[in-house]
């Protein structure tokens, strides 16, 4: 009976150890494997942290690139700081917790390719605009140049244009001779002779010749002579005409010629007042066809 005893109690005590052990290898495996999804979910929980941080450095290029969206962008740029800080903040981190935030992830990775997309076009339509208002710029660029080229074309058209009537002018000009001029005194039988004092002098004759020229054009040409003293007050003023260069003159005499382009006699007689006629220079200026053509001084004592 005492052997049958002892063998139980041995017996038991053997199971008590064997339970022992099994449980402490249990209890080793179960910690092992903790130990191990500790280590996993720290590797997940920076994956997750690496992830969220490329994800924000993309949001950071497309804000300072792109302006349109750049208060959308900066919110969810928020959002995503504040979801990797709390990821970043876990002390313990569990499966369900990262399953949490894994979804989180992917949300916020279809609403970045949806305003990625946005961005892109964004900028596929500045590129776009970028481009088209370069061809505008090479269009205005080009048009200023020919606006230019035209403007000195044109600039230097009108000054051979100028040169080129000034030259016709003169062509047409009809020359004249050197002036004679004599003061002339009327005697009692009403003919006129010459004379060199003033208080003698009843008229002016003045004559000289029309030269010869081909290029302008035959027909009646009218000839204004100006008498003057020597403060060009005007001696026995006839009218007023108007010159080629738009002047306004008062003259003494108008002769109408009818002017065959051969050399041609003009003479001019002028009568004035001899009590107005005082010793003093007396100056002959000739006007052919609205053209100054000569002059010439007499002097009466």
């Amino acid at each position: 009976m005492m052997i049958s005893s002892n063998l139980k109690n041995n017996g038991f005590i053997a199971f008590l150890i064997l339970l022992i052990l099994i449980i402490s290898f249990l209890s080793y495996e179960n910690a092992r494997d903790y130990s191990e999804l500790k280590e996993v979910l720290k590797v997940e929980k920076l994956d997750l942290e690496n992830e969220l941080n490329r994800v924000i450095d993309n949001y950071s290029d497309i804000t300072e690139k792109n302006n349109q969206y750049s208060s959308q962008v900066k919110d969810e740029l928020q959002k995503i700081v504040q979801l990797r800080d709390s990821i970043k903040n876990l002390e313990e981190a569990d499966y369900k917790l990262i399953s949490y935030y894994r979804k989180r992830i992917e949300t916020l990775a279809t609403q970045n390719y949806s305003l990625f997309s946005k961005v892109d076009s964004l900028k596929q339509a500045n590129d776009n605009l970028l481009s088209i208002n370069d061809s505008v710029n090479e269009a205005l660029i080009l048009k200023e140049t020919l606006n230019t080229e035209l403007q000195y074309k044109n600039r230097h058209l009108d000054q051979e244009q100028r040169i080129l009537k000034e030259k016709i002018a003169v062509a047409e000009a009809i020359e004249i001779s050197k002036l004679k001029v004599d003061a002339m005194k009327k005697r009692k039988s009403g003919s006129f002779t010459t004379t060199s004092r003033a208080n003698r002098t009843d008229a002016f004759r003045i004559e000289f010749y029309l030269l010869e020229n081909k290029v302008i054009s035959s027909g009646n040409k009218p000839i204004h002579i100006q008498l003057t003293d020597d403060n060009f007050n005007v001696i026995s003023p006839l009218k007023k005409a108007r010159l080629s260069n738009n002047k306004t003159i008062i003259y003494s005499d108008l002769l109408n010629v009818e002017y065959n382009n051969k050399q041609m006699t003009a003479i001019s007689f002028i009568n004035v007042d001899r009590k107005k006629i005082k010793p003093d220079k007396y100056h002959i200026t000739v006007f052919v066809n609205g053209v100054f053509s000569g002059k010439t001084t007499i002097n009466l004592r």
